[in-house]
């Protein structure tokens, strides 16, 4: 008999339509192969709704309501203070059943665990190093102030909820103070669903941004990159063409300058993404802070094309910019030059020969057996 796991997090994993939906998917199908896997998704009924939708006999779904930080927790931005209702409730859900380990998806969602000695917790990015770059990005003192006091209120708490746990996991290399292992983010979506994969040459002058818009890391870097890249490429390359891809539309201000952009296109919650990335020569991800850019330069990356990135978008991707596959920009001048170069050098499929590897599920799977089996 397979021993059995509780995959606890705050959404679903359908549909896997952005980054967060699709690791929850990998996660649990990955598990699956050794385990049997229960599913607690706390304080989202919709989320809850829509899963039970898709559950199979081999996935059972549960809900529990969940407090959400109110008055002076809410005020100061404590997101990892416990809470003691929610913790009568999962200590309640956790004693009814037997699990031989538990696997939170994000620090967030172990927080209000009793003490478990296989606890797993999925990290994705360190929350300090969020923060940290969420503070460098800010151009508005006031507001640089605000998320300074607020990473150093929860630095206390989101430590205690580590320290917690049997095993750590990242998504990439990050200064964290505790052992830990990492999992990279992967074309999930195209590698569960087992989409069409097969090289294109590109042809014209065609750029690509895939992202989810109502996230702020998101919003603000294709804001930034249509105010102040955008204009200086139109100038250069007069016939460029830029896709933006989101399975949400994008507020008030962000449409309305892509509407204004001489050759930008938005295009929302499209069907088929492999097509896109046939269509278009080159990707870019102009993200400053925040997660999950990774996941964008790993898709464009599995799909032949190559990748403009900040810095910051990019750790994590470095031993492909050797090779020419990732690009790093961090001023205008050289955003506006990284992209003119991409889109007149050759693509060659053999390029991307040494990305074979990288991008196994049954490798990424086994990683993740391994770590559950010993933490």
């Amino acid at each position: 008999m397979k021993p059995r796991l509780l995959f606890i997090a705050d959404s679903g994993p359908y549909p896997p339509r952005d980054g967060k939906r699709q690791r929850n998917l990998a996660l649990v199908t990955a598990a699956q192969t050794k385990y049997c896997v229960d599913y607690l998704i706390l304080g989202n009924l919709s989320e809850f709704k829509k899963a039970k939708v898709n559950e199979a006999r081999s996935l059972k779904f549960f809900y529990l309501p969940y407090e959400t930080h109110k008055g002076l927790t809410k005020k100061l931005g404590l997101s990892f203070l416990p809470n003691s209702e929610n913790k009568k409730r999962i200590d309640r859900f956790l004693t009814e059943r037997n699990f031989d380990k538990i696997l939170c998806r994000y620090v967030s969602a172990a927080k209000d665990l009793p003490p478990i000695d296989n606890l797993i917790i999925d990290i994705d990015d360190d929350y300090q190093e969020l923060m940290n770059s969420k503070i460098k990005s800010e151009k508005d003192w006031a507001r640089k102030i605000r998320y300074w006091q607020i990473a150093k209120l929860n630095t206390i708490f989101y430590k205690r909820v580590l320290e917690s746990a049997a095993r750590l996991i990242l998504v990439k290399p990050q200064h964290l103070n505790l052992p830990y292992d990492i999992l990279p983010n992967m074309p999930f979506q195209s590698l569960l669903s087992n989409d069409s994969r097969s090289f294109c040459k590109p042809s014209g002058n065609s750029i690509l941004f895939v992202g989810k818009l109502t996230y702020l890391p998101n919003s603000d870097g294709i804001l930034w990159f249509l105010k102040s890249v955008w204009p200086q490429l139109i100038i250069t390359n007069p016939t460029i063409k830029l896709t933006i891809v989101s399975v949400t539309n994008p507020d008030e201000e962000l449409a309305k300058i892509i509407k204004e952009s001489v050759g930008v296109t938005l295009k929302i919650n499209i069907d088929n993404l492999a097509f896109e990335y046939r269509e278009h020569t080159i990707c870019i991800v102009p993200v400053f802070y925040g997660g999950g850019s990774n996941v964008k330069l790993s898709e464009a990356l599995y799909h032949y094309r190559k990748v403009v990135s900040s810095t910051f978008g990019a750790r994590g991707f470095e031993e492909w910019n050797s090779i020419g596959l990732v690009r790093m920009a961090s001023t205008v001048g050289e955003w506006v030059l990284a992209i003119e170069q991409g889109l007149k050098m050759e693509n060659a499929e053999s390029d991307f020969n040494s990305l074979s590897d990288h991008f196994s599920f049954n490798h990424w799977a086994n990683t993740l057996i391994t770590i559950l089996d010993e933490a």
